[in-house]
């Protein structure tokens, strides 16, 4: 592995040299605020209404109002924190390691600690549904559930994590089915709130990392090697019982047409490098990753092209906001600006 990349085995990590600088803490103590904090490696980013929000290593978590100065906050865990999403301008959540979950009501400004288990795995993301549930995922099939805003938090049990393997990215579709993706090809469907799931024949034999979604029942998923594979109706895609999942027989299908029979596209890489990251803009896509990458992809046009940005260090994730996009990875926030956009 490559110094600056930031992902290991599908789980974000700073480096090969910092992956194990962290060790399990019995008792959680508050990220120290730190004037370079901006600059720090940081893995995700979002809106919170207006606002930016962003979170990364040592449990930092910063906002700004206009992209350009940032206010770190206080965060109760210094535990590396992988995600932050918000179900509202105010409600939201960050999870990282150490099986960390924090919680703010005012849109950032400070934070509370749901849940920590220094003996705990990973979390990578949380899946905020229109229902209310909150659903946590990580590592070897890390998954917790709440009911009541994430007041308490369970061991969610079902035939998904029960396989063990490392679950990276979820979120719920509009038609109201709940999408997770992750390491030897894994991507999981559950249409009844998480409680029974469904394994998705996928197309691709390596890891996924992340998803966007598409219309009512698509996905766009990215991951390894710069792949991006487009199901526009994820109903529509083979599926089988968990039990019969076996990674290690599994084989990236090339053809175009037995693709398309089992419910995907395959866009064109243009990249090696693999990607961790990004959202819409219109009809394309922004996807970032190892080195700096940044590709736009056109689902319509099933087209791929390769982005020049300021960015030479993996970047983690890249939003559109204030007329620019703005970026977050090894080296903190990064402006990127308007970019060459079709």
């Amino acid at each position: 592995m490559q110094a600056r990349h930031l992902y290991a085995g599908g789980a974000l990590l700073l480096s090969t040299a910092f992956a194990n600088m962290a060790a399990a803490q019995e008792t959680p103590r508050p990220a120290i605020l730190a004037d370079l904090a901006v600059a720090t490696t940081l893995v995700d980013i979002t809106h919170a209404g207006e606002r930016l929000v962003a979170v990364g290593q040592r449990g930092h978590i910063l906002h700004s109002e206009d992209g350009k100065r940032w206010t770190q906050v206080v965060s109760p865990h210094n535990a590396m924190l992988n995600r932050v999403r918000f179900r509202n301008e105010r409600m939201g959540w960050a999870v990282g390691h150490d099986n960390t979950i924090a919680a703010t009501t005012d849109g950032g400004d400070s934070w509370s600690l749901q849940h920590f288990d220094p003996e705990g795995r990973g979390l990578n993301d949380i899946i905020i549904l229109r229902s209310g549930k909150l659903i946590a995922i990580g590592g070897y099939g890390a998954y917790l559930e709440s009911d009541d805003d994430g007041a308490s938090w369970v061991p969610g049990e079902n035939n998904l994590s029960e396989l063990g393997y490392h679950l990276n990215a979820g979120l719920e579709l509009k038609d109201g089915s709940i999408m997770v993706v992750g390491e030897r090809s894994l991507m999981g469907r559950s249409l009844d709130q998480g409680a029974s799931w469904v394994v998705i024949d996928s197309p691709y034999e390596g890891s996924l990392f992340g998803m966007l979604p598409m219309g009512e029942s698509g996905v766009l998923a990215f991951g390894m090697r710069g792949n991006v594979y487009i199901a526009d109706d994820i109903s529509a895609t083979r599926s089988m019982d968990p039990l019969d999942f076996d990674p290690f027989e599994k084989q990236t299908v090339e053809d175009p047409d037995e693709l398309a029979a089992m419910g995907w596209r395959h866009v064109p890489a243009v990249t090696i490098e693999s990607l961790f990251g990004g959202t819409w803009r219109g009809d394309t896509a922004l996807l970032v990753g190892v080195n700096g990458t940044a590709v736009q992809v056109n689902p319509g046009a099933g087209q791929m092209q390769l982005v020049q940005t300021p960015a030479d260090e993996t970047l983690g994730d890249a939003i559109w906001a204030h007329d620019q996009w703005i970026a977050v990875g090894r080296r903190g926030v990064q402006a990127l600006g308007p970019l060459a956009w079709n």
